[in-house]
């Protein structure tokens, strides 16, 4: 976690809610003829750690809580290609969260794509953005990464993390898209929230929170 977050939560008196790492493997089969590209990807497999934690901190605003929510992503091998991926947060558009704003824009938001060069978990930040990638009202926002080449599966972590205020328990979502081939995954608005758009070319992986309070 970045120190500057670590520091805010402390501040903020944050209390964790749920928590957790996942580490998952996703596997794209070989191209099944030869000379022919398969839209499923051709590499044989490629494996992702992703984990976060919802913390409740104190609100500035009246009769409202206030929950931060910060998901972070590593791969443990290098992946084959080195596009724009992105990483999502959403919850159900019934559940009573919304995106705190000012002028138009989502505000409180912050998303980070880290290396690790050395490979002593000393991270090196490449990209800040402070801005969602997309966002969708009472539905959650997404990050975009823009993946380096490199031959070490240390340069490509990255977080994704925003405050909200909410009413009501629910669950919340974060998922994560690889892009293979060509392009950027898509944003899609479900019923149960902002998440990244199911393709032939894009491997996701899904982490659920639930809040409890």
């Amino acid at each position: 976690m970045p120190i500057e977050v670590a520091r805010q939560l402390i501040e903020e008196e944050a209390k964790v809610i749920d928590s957790g790492p996942e580490i998952i493997t996703i596997y794209e089969p070989k191209d099944v003829k030869p000379g022919q590209i398969s839209t499923m990807g051709t590499i044989a497999s490629s494996t992702l750690k992703l984990g976060g934690t919802v913390y409740k901190v104190t609100s500035d605003r009246s009769k409202e809580d206030k929950f931060y929510i910060y998901g972070n992503f590593q791969w443990l091998k290098t992946p084959s290609f080195h596009l724009v991926d992105k990483m999502t947060i959403g919850f159900p558009s019934n559940s009573g969260l919304y995106l705190p704003t000012s002028g138009g824009t989502v505000k409180q938001h912050q998303h980070r794509y880290s290396q690790d060069p050395q490979g002593n978990g000393r991270s090196i930040d490449y990209s800040i953005k402070y801005s969602p990638s997309n966002w969708e009202p009472s539905a959650g926002v997404a990050g975009s990464y823009d993946l380096k080449p490199s031959t070490s599966h240390t340069k490509y972590k990255g977080t994704l993390v925003n405050m909200y205020m909410f009413l009501n328990q629910k669950m919340l979502k974060m998922e994560y898209g690889h892009q293979r081939i060509a392009g950027t995954p898509s944003i899609s608005v479900y019923p149960a929230g902002l998440s990244i758009t199911s393709t032939p070319k894009t491997d996701t992986k899904s982490y659920a929170f639930t809040l409890s309070y």
